[in-house]
C-alpha cells in the first residue's frame, strides 16, 4: 500500500504555523504528511506510518516525505527568509543500523539550497531505546548547523534526563500537558517545571496543541512564548491568511498585557490584606504577650494557620493554630520545628521590607491550596516572624 501511495503521488504536505507571541509573528511552519486513497479519501497519518512499519518501508516513506516537505517549503522560504521548517523524523529508525549520512538531511538541504539553520529536526525521544545513538545523531546534525527539537515531550514515557543529554534547541511540550492548563494546577506546575529546566539549558519551549485563549495565556504566564495549535490555525495545504493570524496574535498580546497588569494589582491587594491581618495578629500578641490565637482564627476565614518563629534562629515558638482539618499525612508544624531553611524565613529576615508573600502551593498542614505570608515584628526586645 505504501509503495502505491508513493508511486501514485498520493502524498502531499500540509503546514501548520509556529507562533511567537512576544515577537508577534509566525517564526516557522511544521510540515505534516497527508495521504489519500484511490477515492481521494484522507488516510490517517498514523495508519500510513504504521503500515510502512509492517511493510518494512519506514525509512523509504520517511525520506520521501522529507523530500516533499523540503521541496514544498523552498518557495515559501524564498519569499520569507526568516522562516524555520519543523521537519518530522521517524525517530524509531535511530534504533536501527542506518548511517546518519543515509538519512540525507544534509544532502537534501544542500540540493535545494536551504540553509541547515532553517531546518528544525523534530525527534520523539520516547520512541528511541538507544540513548547513545540519540545523542550521537543530535550532535551530528547540530555540528552541521541543523536545529534539534524534542517533539511531544511529556507524552509516553518521557525521559527528563534526555533534555540535558541532548541539549535540544527547542522542546515541544505535548498537548496532554498543555490541555486545560488554566484550570489544572498540576498541569501548570509540570509545565512550569519543564519550562524552567529548558530555560536553564538554553532551550526554547513550545506549547503544542493549544485550542483556547486561556491555555495560551496561562502558558505565557510561565514564560512560554512559542505556540502551535488549532486556535491559531489547522494544518493546511495553503498558508494561513497573515491578516487573520496577525489579529489573533495581537489579541493574545493585549490580553496577556492586561493579565500581567491585573495579576500585579491582585498581588498588591493580597499583600496589603495580609499585612492588615498580620498587624491585627501582632497587636494581639504584643498586647497580651501570649501567642494564643484560636479565637482570632474563628473570626477570620481567609487564614488557615498561624505560627510564630524566632527571627534569629528560625525555631518555631509554640504550636500552630489551624482552622483546617488535618490527618496522618497533612499536619501542621510543631513547637520547636526549624524553619530556617524555608524561603519565606530568610527573605523576611533579610529584606528591608520585612515581609514576604509566596506563590500558591499545597499546604503541608491541610492539603489545601494556600500562600504563606510572613511579617517580621518586635516582641519586647526580640524579633519574631
Amino acid at each position: 500500500m505504501v509503495s502505491k501511495l508513493i508511486e501514485d503521488n498520493s502524498i502531499c504536505i500540509y503546514f501548520q504555523p509556529i507562533i511567537s507571541i512576544r515577537s508577534a509573528k509566525v517564526i516557522g511552519l511544521e510540515a505534516l504528511m497527508r495521504a489519500f486513497d484511490e477515492n481521494h479519501e484522507p488516510l490517517s497519518p498514523i495508519f500510513v506510518f504504521d503500515q510502512a512499519k509492517k511493510e518494512n518501508l519506514s525509512f523509504e516513506l520517511d525520506k520521501y516525505v522529507r523530500i516533499k516537505a523540503l521541496e514544498t517549503f523552498k518557495p515559501i522560504l524564498d519569499a520569507n527568509k526568516e522562516l524555520l521548517l519543523f521537519l518530522n523524523f521517524e525517530s524509531h529508525l535511530l534504533d536501527t543500523s542506518i548511517s546518519f549520512h543515509d538519512f540525507a538531511f544534509c544532502a537534501l538541504a544542500n540540493d535545494l539550497g536551504i540553509p541547515p539553520s532553517h531546518i528544525v529536526i523534530e525527534i520523539k525521544e520516547y520512541q528511541i531505546q538507544n540513548s547513545d545513538r540519540l545523542k550521537q545523531f543530535c550532535d551530528f546534525y547540530k555540528e552541521r548547523g541543523f536545529l534539534i527539537a524534542l517533539d511531544d515531550f511529556g507524552a509516553g514515557n518521557a525521559n527528563f534526563d534526555r533534555i540535558s543529554t541532548v541539549r535540544p534547541h527547542i522542546v515541544k511540550v505535548d498537548r496532554s500537558i498543555v490541555y486545560n492548563v488554566h484550570q489544572n494546577f498540576i498541569h501548570k506546575e509540570i509545565l512550569k517545571s519543564i519550562a524552567n529546566m529548558c530555560f536553564n539549558i538554553g532551550a526554547l519551549v513550545l506549547a503544542e496543541g493549544v485550542e483556547s485563549e486561556d491555555e495560551i495565556l496561562k502558558s505565557l504566564g510561565v514564560d512560554i512564548d512559542l505556540f502551535q495549535g488549532f486556535w491559531f490555525a489547522r494544518p493546511s495545504a495553503m498558508l494561513c491568511d497573515k491578516a487573520i493570524l496577525d489579529e489573533k496574535i495581537a489579541r493574545i498580546g493585549l490580553k496577556h498585557t492586561q493579565y500581567v497588569k491585573t495579576s500585579m494589582q491582585h498581588k498588591e491587594f493580597l499583600i496589603e490584606s495580609a499585612k492588615n491581618y498580620a498587624q491585627m495578629i501582632i497587636d494581639a500578641i504584643v498586647t497580651t504577650q501570649e501567642i494564643d490565637l484560636h479565637e482570632f482564627l474563628k473570626e477570620v476565614d481567609p487564614i488557615e494557620a498561624i505560627y510564630c518563629i524566632d527571627a534569629k534562629t528560625g525555631i518555631q515558638e509554640g504550636q500552630t493554630f489551624i482552622s483546617a482539618d488535618t490527618n496522618e499525612f497533612f499536619y501542621p508544624a510543631q513547637d520547636g520545628d526549624n524553619h530556617a531553611l524555608k524561603e519565606y524565613f530568610y527573605i523576611t529576615k533579610e529584606s528591608k521590607r520585612g515581609n514576604y508573600l509566596s506563590q500558591k502551593y499545597i499546604s503541608r498542614a491541610s492539603g489545601s491550596m494556600c500562600r504563606t505570608f510572613a511579617q517580621k515584628f518586635l516582641l519586647g526586645e526580640n524579633e519574631k516572624i
